[in-house]
């Protein structure tokens, strides 16, 4: 019976040994590969290449024109050195800057520039008034005194 447990124990140990042999899986340099895409529908259009050569470097492009007239186009690298972008926009809340490794070309309005173009195009509404601020007198102390603490009550000398 022992020997039997002991058999039967060895192909368990073996039978678990030869399955993580071969979940194990080795690989290779990258590949090169190349990819790219587009699509269009009523909302705008977008599209997407991207290639690498095998060395590790991936470099792509994509585009996003959409149909109220907001566009970005994003070109990246990316090696051993990082992720590298170069993004030209004209989304609102977008700005030129260079954050990182990133190159940021906006055509969009600065935010108070779009705050008043946005007040332009509005008609003129008339404004409410307003009235004076009615005034009461101060309650006399005494309301306060159904606010004192209870406790009080229970432990005057």
């Amino acid at each position: 019976m022992i020997m039997r447990s002991i058999v039967v124990l060895g192909a368990v140990v073996a039978l678990a040994a030869a399955q993580r042999a071969v979940l194990e899986e080795k690989y290779g340099p990258p590949a090169p590969y190349q990819f790219a895409y587009a699509s269009e529908d009523k909302e705008g259009s977008s599209s997407h290449e991207e290639s690498t050569d095998g060395s590790g470097r991936i470099q792509g492009k994509y585009t996003l024109n959409l149909a109220d007239g907001r566009t970005r186009t994003v070109t990246y690298y990316a090696d051993e050195t990082g992720f590298h972008a170069d993004i030209v926009t004209n989304e609102l809340g977008t700005e030129s800057k260079n954050p990182a490794d990133v190159t940021i070309q906006s055509s969009a309005p600065t935010g108070a520039e779009a705050a008043l173009a946005g007040e332009a195009s509005r008609p003129l509404r008339g404004r409410a008034s307003f009235a004076s601020p009615v005034v009461y007198p101060a309650p006399a102390a005494s309301a306060f005194r159904a606010l004192a603490p209870v406790h009080n009550r229970f432990f005057r000398a």
